[in-house]
């Protein structure tokens, strides 16, 4: 299988980004695992990318929901407010300890999104999110 180019992590707790990132990098999936910890942290990440040709877009975004400050849902939001979603090909994975029905139903308007995973990452639910992927790595 093709590994993919670029995953990015979105999470504020930085044990559990930490582990995610050890996940990825056993699991040899990608050929760069990148983190961010908060909101803006990412959405500048994500406008040095897309305009700069050294650091690749992320092909999969694992995105934390509950974070202080701005949320995951504030990302999803700024990200299309930036057509981030018309002009690039990442797919997006919601990130929770705490996912629900409700989280579910607001993540349901994004077609970018991928589905919703448990943390702590496990390889199990890595490669569930791999399946998922409908480019590049399968």
């Amino acid at each position: 299988m093709r590994k993919l180019d670029h995953i990015l992590i979105i999470d504020d707790d930085q044990v559990n980004s930490l582990f995610s990132q050890i996940i990825l990098e056993d699991a040899d999936v990608a050929e760069t695992a990148s983190v961010c910890y908060s909101v803006p942290e990412a959405l500048d990440f994500l406008q040095s990318a897309s305009t700069s040709h050294d650091t690749v877009f992320p092909d999969l975004i694992l995105l934390d929901l509950i974070m202080p400050g701005l949320s995951g849902f504030d990302f999803l939001d700024r990200y299309y407010q930036l057509d981030y979603n018309k002009t690039q090909e990442a797919q997006i994975c919601a990130f929770t300890s705490y996912g629900n029905e409700e989280h579910l139903e607001k993540l349901r308007k994004y077609d970018v999104i991928i589905g919703l995973t448990p943390k702590p990452l496990s390889v199990l639910n890595l490669q569930n999110i791999l399946s998922k992927c409908t480019y590049k790595y399968l």
